[in-house]
């Protein structure tokens, strides 16, 4: 009878083990497991300073250069984080709508890409106006913590498979606040 419960304590491990931990712990701390993305886009004003966690797909990205920092202006199509049959951003039917990344720090300009997934971890602020398609539009706005990026250039993350065997690598790289950083 006792080993029952360990063996579920086994399985839960392994099952849990599966899924790649992307951001430093630090970072997804407090995040919301029950965030309405459809809710936030309409109420975006009610939504200031709720820790998140997005997927997307990369509509455009601006970067402006200061003195003292480099901000990233990410614009993206919400996606649905999924676990299988690869771990990110899954392009469905249920895209959301778009939302805006902000991220101080530099970004390899290879990641920024249109089309690359990304998940981020941060906090909602007051929505943003960015040019999109040639229209200035309001979007709902977080400030990333922490980004994750596919350079999947359009495709799906499923479709890279394992180096090797004729396989064409997926580059992927996270990027975090020194805050997040695990050094």
């Amino acid at each position: 009878m006792r080993r029952l419960p360990v063996a579920a304590a086994m399985f839960l491990l392994l099952v849990g083990a599966c899924k790649p931990q992307l951001f430093p712990p630090k970072a997804t701390e407090g995040v919301d497991p029950h965030f309405d993305f459809s809710r936030w886009r309409i109420f975006s004003h009610q939504f200031q300073d709720h820790k998140i966690q997005l997927g997307g797909l990369i509509l455009q990205s601006d970067t402006k250069t200061d003195i003292k920092t480099n901000t990233v202006t990410i614009v993206a199509i919400q996606l649905p984080i999924v676990e299988h049959p690869a771990y990110g951003p899954k392009d469905t039917k249920k895209r959301s709508g778009e939302f805006a990344i902000l991220y101080r720090g530099k970004i390899e300009p290879v990641f920024l890409q249109a089309g690359n997934r990304l998940i981020a971890v941060g906090l909602t602020g007051a929505p943003v106006k960015v040019e999109v398609d040639d229209v200035l539009r309001s979007l709902p706005a977080m400030t990333a913590q922490c980004i994750h990026f596919w350079n999947t250039g359009g495709k799906d993350i499923a479709d890279f498979g394992y180096s090797g065997a004729g396989y064409e690598s997926l580059r992927e790289e996270t990027y975090c606040e020194p805050l997040f950083t695990d050094q």
